[in-house]
């Protein structure tokens, strides 16, 4: 008998992030004959439940390794990387974080343990139709894209987050420890920009004073 695991490489798939649709797909026979080829395959762990409907072949059997990044994308759509994952990647903070951190466009903030390590995704009220401002696409590995924010953005959603009231320019080159020459890189536009999103006070007076000490 073709098992579930072999139905996936011989469609091509075993490289993708599949969903409940998917596999019902690849699968003929009664909803119930279904559902227990699934369970067989989680079984013999020959696939992995990444969250309640969204599956992924074990590794053994996978060609290429998967981004988190990307993974943060498909166990919560309509999200993108910032906070630490964001200001990580950029290099404004030198840590290696382990918990992947996203923004959400709605719905409450979540947290998922996985077989691939720990996803946040926060969520957090923007002004209309500025919830993609300061966000880019990245596909650093073919067919595997996810949206990140700009090194300003991750650290506003931080700001807000973490409810960060302004403590000085310090507490970012010593708190959090970026470096003074990359907040120089922040331009007006920059400031522009992202001030539109929020309606936090707090996060607008943060913006202000960061503006004022960065133009000094």
């Amino acid at each position: 008998m073709t098992t579930l695991k072999d139905k996936i490489i011989e469609a091509g798939f075993a490289d993708h992030i599949l969903t409940d649709v998917d596999l019902n797909t690849m699968l003929d026979g009664t909803t119930a004959v279904r559902y227990g080829l699934v369970n067989k395959a989680l079984k013999k762990e020959e696939i992995i439940t990444i969250r309640r409907g969204l599956y992924l072949l074990a590794d053994k059997y996978r060609q290429k390794k998967l981004s988190k990044f990307f993974l943060a994308s498909r166990i919560a759509p309509h999200s993108y990387i910032s906070l630490e994952s964001a200001l990580s990647y950029h290099g404004w903070i030198p840590e290696q974080v382990k918990t992947v951190t996203s923004v959400l466009a709605c719905g409450r903030t979540k947290k998922f343990v996985t077989s691939f390590g720990e996803f946040a995704f926060y969520q957090l009220p923007v002004n209309e139709y500025e919830f993609l401002t300061g966000v880019v696409r990245v596909e650093e590995i073919a067919d595997e894209p996810f949206l990140l924010a700009s090194p300003l953005r991750a650290l506003v959603d931080y700001v807000y987050i973490k409810k960060i009231d302004w403590q000085g320019i310090r507490y970012l080159t010593e708190g959090l420890r970026i470096e003074i020459k990359q907040l120089m890189q922040i331009n007006r536009n920059d400031f522009f920009e992202i001030k539109k999103i929020y309606r936090s006070k707090r996060v607008l007076h943060f913006l202000d004073n960061l503006k004022q000490e960065i133009e000094k």
